[in-house]
Protein backbone atom coordinates (compact mmCIF):
# COMPACT_ATOMS: atom_id res chain seq x y z
CA UNK A 1 0.00 0.00 0.00
CA UNK A 2 1.53 3.54 -1.24
CA UNK A 3 1.55 6.72 1.11
CA UNK A 4 -1.56 8.00 -1.03
CA UNK A 5 -3.22 5.42 -0.53
CA UNK A 6 -2.80 5.33 2.97
CA UNK A 7 -3.15 8.75 3.70
CA UNK A 8 -6.42 8.33 1.65
CA UNK A 9 -7.37 5.52 4.10
CA UNK A 10 -6.44 7.61 7.34
CA UNK A 11 -8.87 10.15 5.78
CA UNK A 12 -11.73 8.39 5.31
CA UNK A 13 -11.14 6.55 8.71
CA UNK A 14 -11.18 10.12 10.25
CA UNK A 15 -14.40 11.48 8.43
CA UNK A 16 -16.08 8.18 9.73
CA UNK A 17 -15.09 7.61 13.16
CA UNK A 18 -15.52 11.90 13.59
CA UNK A 19 -18.59 11.97 11.77
CA UNK A 20 -17.67 14.23 8.90
CA UNK A 21 -16.72 16.79 12.32
CA UNK A 22 -16.82 20.40 11.46
CA UNK A 23 -13.82 23.06 12.66
CA UNK A 24 -16.22 25.00 15.40
CA UNK A 25 -15.15 28.61 16.81
CA UNK A 26 -14.94 27.41 20.13
CA UNK A 27 -12.76 24.50 18.35
CA UNK A 28 -10.75 27.43 16.38
CA UNK A 29 -9.51 28.80 20.05
CA UNK A 30 -10.76 31.26 21.97
CA UNK A 31 -12.72 35.08 19.83
CA UNK A 32 -10.82 38.09 20.57
CA UNK A 33 -12.74 40.63 22.13
CA UNK A 34 -13.96 43.95 20.56
CA UNK A 35 -15.57 46.82 21.19
CA UNK A 36 -19.06 46.46 21.16
CA UNK A 37 -19.67 49.93 19.37
CA UNK A 38 -23.29 50.77 18.87
CA UNK A 39 -25.63 53.70 17.20
CA UNK A 40 -25.83 56.74 18.86
CA UNK A 41 -29.30 56.87 19.69
CA UNK A 42 -29.08 53.13 20.64
CA UNK A 43 -25.54 53.81 22.99
CA UNK A 44 -27.64 57.46 24.71
CA UNK A 45 -30.42 54.89 25.78
CA UNK A 46 -28.30 52.37 26.96
CA UNK A 47 -26.15 55.23 29.14
CA UNK A 48 -29.27 56.87 31.01
CA UNK A 49 -30.54 53.21 31.91
CA UNK A 50 -26.98 51.94 32.91
CA UNK A 51 -26.35 55.71 34.03
CA UNK A 52 -22.67 54.83 32.53
CA UNK A 53 -20.99 57.18 30.24
CA UNK A 54 -21.16 57.48 26.01
CA UNK A 55 -17.54 57.35 24.55
CA UNK A 56 -18.22 58.24 20.58
CA UNK A 57 -15.40 57.83 17.69
CA UNK A 58 -16.72 60.21 15.39
CA UNK A 59 -14.74 58.88 11.96
CA UNK A 60 -15.05 59.72 8.05
CA UNK A 61 -15.16 56.92 6.10
CA UNK A 62 -11.65 58.49 4.23
CA UNK A 63 -9.98 59.29 7.40
CA UNK A 64 -6.65 57.37 7.89
CA UNK A 65 -5.64 58.52 11.23
CA UNK A 66 -9.68 56.51 11.68
CA UNK A 67 -8.61 53.70 9.99
CA UNK A 68 -5.08 53.75 12.25
CA UNK A 69 -6.88 54.24 15.39
CA UNK A 70 -9.03 51.07 14.52
CA UNK A 71 -6.35 48.72 14.18
CA UNK A 72 -4.11 49.42 16.67
CA UNK A 73 -5.91 51.41 19.81
CA UNK A 74 -9.51 50.14 19.75
CA UNK A 75 -7.66 46.31 19.28
CA UNK A 76 -6.00 46.82 22.45
CA UNK A 77 -7.25 44.31 25.25
CA UNK A 78 -7.04 47.05 28.00
CA UNK A 79 -8.67 49.66 25.94
CA UNK A 80 -11.61 47.36 24.84
CA UNK A 81 -12.09 46.20 28.55
CA UNK A 82 -12.21 49.92 29.22
CA UNK A 83 -14.56 50.87 26.94
CA UNK A 84 -16.85 47.82 27.39
CA UNK A 85 -17.36 47.99 31.01
CA UNK A 86 -16.88 52.09 31.77
CA UNK A 87 -18.89 52.92 29.00
CA UNK A 88 -21.38 52.89 26.73
CA UNK A 89 -19.14 52.77 23.30
CA UNK A 90 -20.38 54.62 20.27
CA UNK A 91 -19.37 54.66 16.24
CA UNK A 92 -20.51 57.72 14.46
CA UNK A 93 -20.18 58.69 10.80
CA UNK A 94 -19.52 62.64 10.97
CA UNK A 95 -20.33 62.75 6.95
CA UNK A 96 -23.38 60.57 7.27
CA UNK A 97 -26.90 61.42 6.48
CA UNK A 98 -28.13 58.66 8.44
CA UNK A 99 -31.26 59.73 10.53
CA UNK A 100 -31.47 59.36 14.56
CA UNK A 101 -33.83 59.85 16.57
CA UNK A 102 -32.44 61.99 19.85
CA UNK A 103 -34.35 63.40 22.46
CA UNK A 104 -37.73 63.34 20.57
CA UNK A 105 -35.63 65.34 17.61
CA UNK A 106 -34.32 63.40 14.27
CA UNK A 107 -30.96 64.50 13.53
CA UNK A 108 -28.15 63.32 11.22
CA UNK A 109 -24.95 61.78 11.98
CA UNK A 110 -23.47 64.75 10.42
CA UNK A 111 -25.42 67.29 11.97
CA UNK A 112 -24.82 66.10 15.31
CA UNK A 113 -21.01 66.05 14.80
CA UNK A 114 -21.22 69.75 13.67
CA UNK A 115 -23.19 70.54 16.75
CA UNK A 116 -20.62 68.66 18.51
CA UNK A 117 -18.27 71.64 16.64
CA UNK A 118 -16.13 68.18 15.15
CA UNK A 119 -13.85 69.86 12.63
CA UNK A 120 -11.32 67.06 11.96
CA UNK A 121 -11.34 63.04 12.11
CA UNK A 122 -10.89 61.40 14.45
CA UNK A 123 -13.03 63.09 17.05
CA UNK A 124 -13.86 61.64 20.43
CA UNK A 125 -16.41 62.59 22.53
CA UNK A 126 -17.86 61.52 25.74
CA UNK A 127 -21.41 62.36 27.10
CA UNK A 128 -22.37 61.67 30.77
CA UNK A 129 -25.47 59.61 31.12
CA UNK A 130 -27.50 62.22 30.35
CA UNK A 131 -25.92 63.03 26.99
CA UNK A 132 -24.42 65.96 28.19
CA UNK A 133 -20.72 66.66 26.81
CA UNK A 134 -18.01 65.72 29.27
CA UNK A 135 -15.15 66.10 26.98
CA UNK A 136 -14.08 66.42 22.94
CA UNK A 137 -10.75 65.80 21.76
CA UNK A 138 -9.86 66.22 18.60
CA UNK A 139 -7.26 63.72 16.82
CA UNK A 140 -5.19 60.41 17.07
CA UNK A 141 -4.91 59.13 20.65
CA UNK A 142 -2.02 56.24 20.91
CA UNK A 143 -3.00 53.47 22.78
CA UNK A 144 -0.91 54.40 26.12
CA UNK A 145 -2.75 58.37 25.67
CA UNK A 146 -6.65 56.58 25.64
CA UNK A 147 -5.86 54.41 28.17
CA UNK A 148 -5.27 57.19 30.46
CA UNK A 149 -7.53 59.62 29.26
CA UNK A 150 -10.23 56.28 29.50
CA UNK A 151 -8.66 56.25 33.52
CA UNK A 152 -9.06 60.07 33.66
CA UNK A 153 -12.73 60.30 32.50
CA UNK A 154 -13.86 57.23 34.29
CA UNK A 155 -12.64 58.68 37.86
CA UNK A 156 -14.26 62.15 37.18
CA UNK A 157 -17.60 60.79 35.94
CA UNK A 158 -17.55 58.11 39.06
CA UNK A 159 -16.81 61.42 41.25
CA UNK A 160 -19.64 63.28 40.11
CA UNK A 161 -19.06 64.18 36.73
CA UNK A 162 -19.85 67.66 35.76
CA UNK A 163 -22.51 68.30 37.91
CA UNK A 164 -19.88 68.09 41.14
CA UNK A 165 -16.51 68.59 39.63
CA UNK A 166 -17.29 71.05 36.69
CA UNK A 167 -15.36 70.95 33.41
CA UNK A 168 -13.60 67.62 32.55
CA UNK A 169 -10.13 69.67 31.13
CA UNK A 170 -9.90 71.74 34.01
CA UNK A 171 -10.85 69.03 36.77
CA UNK A 172 -7.82 66.53 34.82
CA UNK A 173 -5.53 69.76 34.64
CA UNK A 174 -5.23 69.98 38.85
CA UNK A 175 -5.49 66.43 39.04
CA UNK A 176 -1.86 66.07 37.60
Amino acid sequence: MGLANRLSSAAALLLVLGGGLQATPQALGPVAASVQWSPLDNALKTAKAQKKGVFVMVYADWCGYCHKMEATTFRDPQIIAKLNSGFIPSKLNGESPRSMVIEKGSITESQWAQQQGVQGFPSLIVLDSKGRTVAIYPGYLTTPQTARFLSDLEEFLQAGGIDKLGNFFDWAEKKT
